[in-house]
């Protein structure tokens, strides 16, 4: 038994016609996809830590790769709806064209209100409703390397909370790896300016 066939005696179709095999495959594989992808999604930051200190590769889940998988997501659910609405809407009306239609509607509607979802998501992860300007004087920690004249992300307590801010060296030409230790001196928008933190004086001076 093939999958296509497997999978049709799950919906409960039975020798499935060209257009409900696209539509089974559709719905099959974006749910599967969708389901991964969620699953990538919510470890992908901690595995990037961990090949990021471990192998010294720079594996962590900066804004652009973030919006990528946002799409990635957004495109999964697209696919995962005109399958599933495709194959009900032709069981029910067994009318082909409606079922292209209805299916495309709710791909194409499921794709924006799931990037709006996630991007809402990521943006409220960033910042929530503090101010930029309470980490300063904050001490905390790399999250994912700052390199030489760009940034990076660090992990600073601010208002009793913990917050994954972006973040780049006073000095452009610093690098300080993930794990190090920073105090924040400064903010310009919406990143934070860090120096790198000698625990070694910070203990003597308490």
């Amino acid at each position: 038994m093939s999958i296509v066939d497997w999978v049709a005696d799950i919906v409960g179709v039975t020798a499935p016609s060209t257009l409900e095999i696209l539509f089974i495959m559709c719905a099959f594989l974006g749910t599967a996809f969708f389901l991964i992808l969620m699953a990538l999604m919510m470890v992908g930051d901690i595995m990037g830590g961990v090949f990021d200190s471990v192998f010294d590769t720079d594996m962590s889940m900066d804004t652009d790769i973030a919006f990528e998988l946002f799409s990635i997501q957004a495109l999964a659910a697209a696919t995962m709806m005109f399958g599933y609405v495709g194959m009900f809407t032709l069981s029910a009306t067994d009318t082909e064209v409606f079922a292209v239609i209805a299916g495309g509607v709710a791909g194409a509607a499921s794709m924006y209100v799931v990037g709006m979802m996630l991007k809402g998501i990521h943006n409220l992860q960033a910042d929530g409703t503090m101010k930029y300007e309470d980490a300063i004087g904050e001490r905390g920690q790399v999250y994912s390397r700052i390199r030489p004249n760009e940034s990076g992300e660090i992990q600073v307590a601010v208002d009793g909370t913990l917050r994954t801010l972006t973040a780049r060296a006073k000095d452009k030409s610093l690098f300080i790896g993930t794990g190090d230790f920073i105090r924040v001196i400064d903010v310009i928008g919406s990143t934070m300016i860090v120096e790198p933190l000698d625990i070694e004086e910070e203990t003597e001076e308490e």
